[in-house]
C-alpha cells in the first residue's frame, strides 16, 4: 500500500464522517424547526385575536395555556417578550374597547402593532434557516400603517 492511497482512504472516510455529522445536525434542525413553527401554529390557534378585544367574551386559558407552555419550549426570546406585550396590551385595550364600534381607535391601533410585531417576530423566528427567511438588513419590524409609528 503507498502512501498516496493511505493518505486518500484517511481522507475519504475524514469526509464521510464529516458528512455524516453535517447531516444530523441539519436533519435535527430540521426537526427543532418542524416543532417551532408546529408550536407558533398551535399558539396562534388558541391566541385572541385583535378583533376579540371589542366583545366581552372571556377567553378560554386552560386550553391556551397549554400551548404557551410548548410556545416556551421552542419559541426565541424576542417572540415571547412580544407575546407577552400582546396579552398585557389586549387586558388593557378590552376594558377601553368594549363596545366601541368605530374604526381607527388608538387603543385598537397599538394592540393591533402588539400582535403584528409578536407575528413578526414568530416568522422571522421560525423561517431563521429557510431559504424564504428574511434578509438579516430586513428582519426589524417596519409599521405598514403610518399610525402606527407614532406609538
Amino acid at each position: 500500500m503507498s502512501f498516496t492511497s493511505l493518505i486518500l482512504g484517511v481522507g475519504g472516510i475524514l469526509l464521510s464522517l464529516a458528512t455524516f455529522l453535517l447531516g444530523k445536525i441539519y436533519a435535527q434542525t430540521e426537526i427543532i424547526l418542524d416543532r417551532k413553527r408546529d408550536a407558533y401554529r398551535e399558539f396562534l390557534s388558541q391566541c385572541p385575536c385583535p378583533n376579540e378585544a371589542h366583545t366581552e367574551v372571556a377567553q378560554d386559558y386552560m386550553g391556551f395555556q397549554r400551548n404557551l407552555g410548548v410556545l416556551t419550549i421552542y419559541g426565541s426570546k424576542e417572540s415571547l417578550e412580544c407575546a407577552g406585550k400582546y396579552f398585557t396590551e389586549f387586558a388593557s385595550a378590552q376594558e377601553v374597547l368594549i363596545h366601541v364600534e368605530t374604526a381607527g381607535h388608538p387603543a385598537f391601533i397599538k394592540l393591533m402593532t402588539c400582535y403584528n410585531k409578536m407575528i413578526w417576530e414568530m416568522r422571522n423566528d421560525a423561517l431563521t434557516w429557510s431559504m424564504f427567511a428574511t434578509p438579516r438588513n430586513h428582519r426589524k419590524y417596519k409599521p405598514s400603517y403610518p399610525q402606527e409609528e407614532k406609538l
